[in-house]
């Protein structure tokens, strides 16, 4: 199992350094070829932490035999839930893009928050 971690601040501008750090994670890991399900997961899943919890937010990007799993940590207890979104609906897509992309998802309550998360088959 190989694994890095990006702590940061529930600022906009987490969501653009998590997005760095996926892309360089996945070249330096030579799965190219999965940067941009990656890194579309990551950003969404660090905005809605951003968003919707509004706490110090823990990124950590997993790579085991067959998957990359990305996950989120955040220190808000509400769970996240998908919805499918109206065509004129500028928002709540973010789940709905981590549906398209993963290979399944989740959220599992951690003691004083909760941890989302992403597998992307590999």
């Amino acid at each position: 199992m190989t694994e890095t971690t990006l702590r940061a601040a529930p600022q906009t501008e987490a969501v653009e350094y998590a997005r760095r750090l996926a892309a360089r994670t996945m070249r330096t890991w030579s799965l190219i070829e999965y940067e941009e399900p990656v890194t579309a997961i990551v950003a969404e899943l660090v905005a809605n932490a951003v968003l919707h919890a509004g706490t110090m937010l823990e990124l950590r990007l997993i790579r085991r035999t067959g998957r990359v799993r990305v996950e989120v940590r955040d220190r808000a207890t509400r769970m996240p839930r998908l919805t499918i979104p109206d065509p004129e609906d500028e928002g709540h897509r973010g789940l709905f893009i981590v549906d398209s992309f993963s290979a399944a998802w989740g959220a599992d309550p951690v003691p004083g928050g909760k941890v989302v998360w992403a597998e992307v088959a590999i």
